[in-house]
């Protein structure tokens, strides 16, 4: 006779079934380590779906970006083109600012210190 060796036995669909598999001494002993791979698994999937909502916004922003650049190029395209000499006049003539070119160019000042 083997006194060492312990008896395994069949765990049934049953067994299962009832709950009495969990009051089995060998179920027991795993039943850290279960809980360890379950836990690891919830913080794996947690983690997966915190980095797909990173990347959904960092696609967000990157569009917003794209967005802003175009508006920011139309924008300087527009403010060159109102800054041309003769978009200023024309429109300094439709306000009737009183404002009218010089004849002469500009000339410097000096001063003398005291």
């Amino acid at each position: 006779m083997e006194t060492g060796k312990k008896t395994q036995r069949k765990v049934g669909v049953r067994e299962v079934l009832m709950g009495s598999v969990l009051l089995n001494s060998e179920v027991l002993r795993w039943l850290p380590v279960v809980g360890l791979i379950a836990f690891l698994g919830l913080l794996m999937i947690s983690t997966r779906f915190r980095g797909e909502k990173i990347l959904r916004e960092t696609v967000e922003v990157q569009d917003e970006v794209k967005d802003l650049r175009s508006e920011s190029a139309t924008l300087s395209a527009e403010l060159m083109n109102m800054s041309r000499y003769s978009v200023i006049l024309r429109e300094v003539q439709k306000r009737e600012l009183g404002l009218k070119q010089a004849s002469e160019p500009p000339k410097k000042l000096k001063v003398k210190k005291l």
